[in-house]
């Protein structure tokens, strides 16, 4: 499994992209940086979208990738998957005739440029090869994070989350799993901005990190706040007794 960092970051600033991790060049998590980094070509490769929740850093590029899929000669729609509450918020909010377009009724409800999947938390599904199970996570919205299997690799992206408990308890009964990727947003110092808006510090990071039984599992973080990149770097405790890194934007990572 190999997963391409388009965007890594929990604000937008130039050389800073949000958050978006393409899979072997089809399959797409989370929708921040997809537009802006692939040309047309490689935009028509994903076939399918997992969105963890439906704050616009995690979605943005979705509304441009629908409009450049317009016209193109598909027989299939580009499939956006989510648990309901986030693809709710999605149609409500953004594809809704007012701010864009509504591309799942659109050239035709019959033939729409997007088709929205509903996912039950905790319940997999089986997409070109892959098993994606979703399970719940702490944030200001209902959210979602991706466990991500193909064939003997499993890979946990938690996507935007505070302290929180399924998602570990899920995660110590993966004999398989190989990487995790996880968030810390905001400085030890920010901690109440973190906790009241559903977030990591690197300190909360470290007491979630105890909850898996494993210390020598590769942790990726993402969704780093670019203004504070100095701080977070000074504060996260690389390579002491866990295999923790930042994600490098732009980076392709082997599972």
């Amino acid at each position: 499994m190999e997963i391409r960092v388009l965007g890594c970051f929990g604000g937008e600033l130039p050389g800073f992209r949000l958050c978006s991790f393409l899979i072997d060049g089809k399959l797409l998590i989370d929708a921040g940086a997809v537009t802006s980094v692939l040309r047309i070509p490689q935009q028509n490769q994903i076939h399918h979208i997992f969105i963890t929740h439906s704050h616009l850093d995690h979605i943005k590029d979705l509304p441009f990738l629908a409009a450049n899929r317009y016209g193109e000669a598909f027989q299939k729609p580009l499939l956006v998957h989510s648990i309901p509450a986030v693809i709710q918020g999605i149609q409500s909010h953004l594809f809704n005739d007012t701010l864009w377009p509504d591309f799942s009724i659109l050239p035709s409800a019959e033939h729409p440029v997007l088709k929205f999947i509903s996912l039950e938390p905790g319940a997999e599904v089986e997409v070109e090869g892959y098993t994606i199970q979703p399970i719940s996570v702490s944030h200001s919205v209902p959210a979602v994070g991706y466990f991500v299997r193909k064939g003997k690799s499993v890979v946990l992206y938690t996507g935007d989350t505070g302290p929180t408990e399924a998602i570990w308890r899920a995660a110590n009964q993966v004999s398989d799993l190989k990487a995790i990727l996880i968030e810390s947003s905001f400085p030890n110092r920010e901690r109440n901005v973190a906790e009241k808006s559903g977030h990591l510090t690197p300190h909360l990071l470290k007491r979630e990190l105890e909850k898996l039984n494993r210390r020598d599992i590769p942790i990726l973080l993402v969704h780093m706040k670019p203004q504070y990149m100095r701080e977070l770097r000074n504060e996260v405790q690389i390579g002491e007794d866990r295999n923790i890194h930042f994600a490098e934007q732009g980076k392709r990572y082997r599972f």
